[in-house]
């Protein structure tokens, strides 16, 4: 009942309203039907075939299939320079950006230990030299004459002594006729008796000395006197191997350009510092200044990007956002993961990814060597609908 009182009070309330016309207390089967204007159809008919040709041209149109990368731009041409030795860094004698030569010294360690060692080497040698000089004197003396002096006889020097004792014989036989009548006394008798056997034996003995030093003990003191010529040279070619060996110990403590470039960047370390064997200490370019693009491809569909694709990046270092974008053509791509070394393992871009190589084309803006960039590295260019419904292929088609 409360229902139909609300009803019938709007009712009455409608019935006595002057802004109530005659048409709005019609039922609404009983209203006559609104005819739209001619331009509200054809805004609709154009509409229709507006979204209809733009579907069309979005479809048919060519879409980029890209894959995102970060990476770098680095020199196409540049090499580390790496310590070669260990030991405490004495000197840097270049600064970052300049131009060096090939074989130039960049920087050297401290080798004050092994020059004291040079000096004792050479000390070592100059004393074998004269050693070696002393030796080959007595080598070529042995030579000359083989048996001492106080031995030496020659053979005339036998043939005068074997003359004289023939003398001494004769003078010997007349004493013993003379002392037969009287003549001679027994005691000048007796002297000569013991000059002639003094004289047989000193001349036996001579003849026992000379002809051993004349055979083979004469011969080893031949063989002695080389023996120790050759042993003092082969000290002597030790000392000059150790020298060598020293001042290449001397020479590796310089570290020096590989080849023509300039300083990149220099690791900094400082006078004193202790550096190990294998540091990086300088990375050097070649004279070309040539960039590429290092970037790092994670496993997305890395196996679709291909040498020849395009790549589209920009800059971190560029501030302007709304520069058009660079372009590069890809050059290598790696078939593993990279390899992460202890400098790359802190960034964690590096890790589990692929390396891919770009050459670049085409840049509106300088590229600072070292800028991290974000690429797009287009894949396959083909209408919109095909990339909506196909599957990519293995092969990334060239751009």
């Amino acid at each position: 009942m409360v229902v139909d009182e609300i009803t019938s009070k709007r009712s009455d309330v409608r019935t006595k309203s002057p802004l109530c016309d005659d048409d709005y207390r019609l039922p609404l089967a009983k209203l006559p039907k609104a005819i739209p204007p001619r331009w509200m159809y054809t805004s609709m008919l154009w509409s229709i075939g507006v979204t209809v040709v733009l579907t069309a041209a979005t479809l048919l149109s060519p879409m980029d299939e890209y894959v995102t990368a970060p990476g770098e731009v680095r020199p196409a041409e540049y090499a580390y320079v790496f310590s070669r030795a260990e030991g405490l860094l004495e000197t840097i004698d270049v600064k970052d950006g300049e131009k060096v030569r090939q074989g130039q010294v960049l920087a050297r360690l401290d080798g004050w230990e092994i020059r004291k060692r040079i000096r004792e080497i050479e000390a070592d040698i100059a004393q074998t030299e004269a050693e070696l000089a002393m030796a080959e004197a007595a080598q070529r003396k042995v030579t000359a004459a083989p048996v001492p002096a106080e031995f030496l006889f020659s053979a005339v020097e036998m043939e005068r002594q074997k003359e004289i004792q023939g003398l001494q014989q004769d003078y010997l036989h007349r004493l013993n006729e003379l002392q037969k009548t009287g003549a001679a006394s027994g005691t000048e008798l007796l002297n000569i008796r013991l000059q002639l056997i003094a004289s047989e034996s000193m001349l036996k003995r001579s003849q026992q000395a000379y002809d051993l030093f004349k055979g083979d003990y004469g011969a080893a003191s031949q063989t002695e006197a080389a023996e120790k010529v050759r042993v003092t040279e082969a000290r002597l070619a030790g000392l000059r191997s150790r020298l060598e060996s020293a001042q290449s110990d001397l020479k590796r403590l310089e570290i020096i350009a590989p080849t023509d470039g300039n300083i990149l960047t220099t690791a900094r370390r400082f006078p004193g510092e202790k550096i190990a064997a294998g540091t990086a200490l300088f990375k050097i370019s070649d004279d070309n200044d040539k960039t590429e693009l290092r970037l790092y491809a994670t496993e997305d569909r890395v196996n679709l990007i291909q040498p020849g694709q395009l790549v589209r990046f920009r800059a971190n270092n560029n501030p302007d956002r709304l520069a058009p974008l660079a372009i590069a053509r890809v050059t290598e791509v790696a078939r593993d993961r990279d390899l992460a070394s202890e400098e790359d393992a802190a960034d964690t871009n590096r890790l589990s990814t692929y390396r891919v190589k770009a050459a670049i084309e085409e840049a509106q803006y300088p590229l600072a060597v070292g800028a991290t960039v974000e690429a797009e590295i287009v894949l396959e260019r083909r209408p919109f609908w095909r990339l909506l419904l196909m599957k990519p292929q293995p092969t990334g088609s060239k751009l």
